[in-house]
């Protein structure tokens, strides 16, 4: 029997590499235009702001709160999630910075401050939680200053539809 050399086929043709190159060059200049269009212009000199209150309860569960002080500094912060929570409860507390026109420009929950959890070990060593109300506590903010921003509000969450009640509106100014 006589050996037949395998016909040799052309699998990488002109025009077939030409197509998968250019089918390449248009999926890596998709994705970088996208990412040009995401990202975000960075503010040519970022503020941040440290405001100080005091936060009590009366005898009755109504809230008050008194401005200490304030503080504005240039930086940027570095994780803005850790101490806000996404959506809030009654009690909690919501931080607007407003314009001068008293136009909402940004937002931030904060977990009711005079709610305080406590852990603890029982005699069995096991661990325990139990939330404790407390009738005043400091409330201390770190804020991304807006540029346009001129008053900081702190309103309260008086209901489960997100219904709120201006406790203070300060001038940062």
């Amino acid at each position: 029997m006589k050996k037949v050399a395998p016909k040799h086929t052309n699998f990488y043709k002109p025009k077939t590499a030409f197509l998968m190159l250019f089918a390449l060059v248009c999926i890596s200049c998709a994705t970088k235009t996208s990412l040009v269009q995401n990202a975000e212009v960075p503010e040519s000199d970022p503020k941040l702001i440290f405001l100080n209150y005091r936060v009590s309860q009366n005898s009755k569960g109504q809230k008050s709160i008194e401005f200490i002080d304030k503080k504005i500094v240039d930086g940027k912060l570095r994780n803005s999630d850790s101490k806000y929570i996404k959506y809030g409860f009654p009690g909690d507390l919501v931080c607007t910075q407003l314009s001068k026109n008293k136009t909402l420009i940004s937002e931030q929950t904060i977990s009711n401050p005079l709610l305080k959890t406590i852990e603890f070990t029982t005699d069995s060593f096991n661990f325990k939680k139990r939330n404790v109300s407390i009738k005043q506590a400091p409330l201390n903010l770190r804020i991304q200053l807006n540029t346009s921003t001129k008053f900081i509000r702190i309103k309260e969450v008086i209901d489960s539809l997100q219904n709120t009640k201006t406790l203070i509106t300060s001038n940062i100014e």
